[in-house]
């Protein structure tokens, strides 16, 4: 008697199907769930805005691509997405950014297939933080080197380096720096709490 073969079931979709679901309704896919990407508040995009000027006046020097709101995906060769994350800013570094780009003809048509170098998050008031510090984890498993997410309820900033498996919470006082993902980075914190 022959025992059948276990039916494996494939997690995710088609970067065709993930293209027009997302221009539909911006959403991530984890762990096989698509989770919809709620509109921000005006507050939320102030943080971003300063983070996203500081971060270009540095570009050049620090060697660094730069994107805000803007999906990266985990797609195997065959076009298929097997999950995706959305960071309020993500950054690479320049030189690998290009050699996807040289690498993938096709690359303006479809989410970035690369994973940052720097992911920032900041909180919103629609946010839950047990899952925003979820999302950090699985950063980390995917080799993002550097992650920050900004809380303004709490004004603080929690940093997370691959390799690390500990928080550090910055406070208003706290220097935040690029380390060596954005060289010349430093930002104290209560900074960004007075942008308007």
């Amino acid at each position: 008697m022959m025992i059948p073969e276990p039916v494996m079931t494939r997690t995710g979709m088609s970067m065709d199907d993930f293209i027009a679901q997302y221009d539909t309704q911006p959403f991530e896919l984890i762990d096989g769930e698509r989770r919809i990407l709620m509109p921000t508040v005006l507050g939320h995009n102030v943080v971003m805005m300063l983070l996203y000027d500081l971060l270009a006046a540095l570009r050049k020097v620090a060697n660094i691509k730069i994107f805000t709101d803007t999906p990266f995906v985990i797609a195997d060769i065959s076009n298929w997405v097997k999950g995706s994350l959305s960071p309020d800013i993500m950054v690479f570094e320049q030189t690998r950014y290009d050699a996807y780009v040289a690498a993938t003809p096709d690359y303006l048509d479809k989410p970035v297939v690369l994973i940052p170098h720097l992911c920032i998050e900041v909180i919103s008031k629609n946010d839950d933080y047990k899952d925003v510090m979820a999302k950090v984890e699985k950063y980390m498993a995917l080799g993002v080197r550097l992650v920050w997410v900004f809380d303004p309820y709490s004004r603080t900033v929690a940093v997370r380096t691959l390799g690390s498996q500990q928080l550090t919470i910055l406070h208003d006082d706290d220097l935040l720096d690029g380390g060596d993902v954005v060289a010349g980075f430093s930002l104290r914190v209560s900074d960004v709490w007075a942008a308007k």
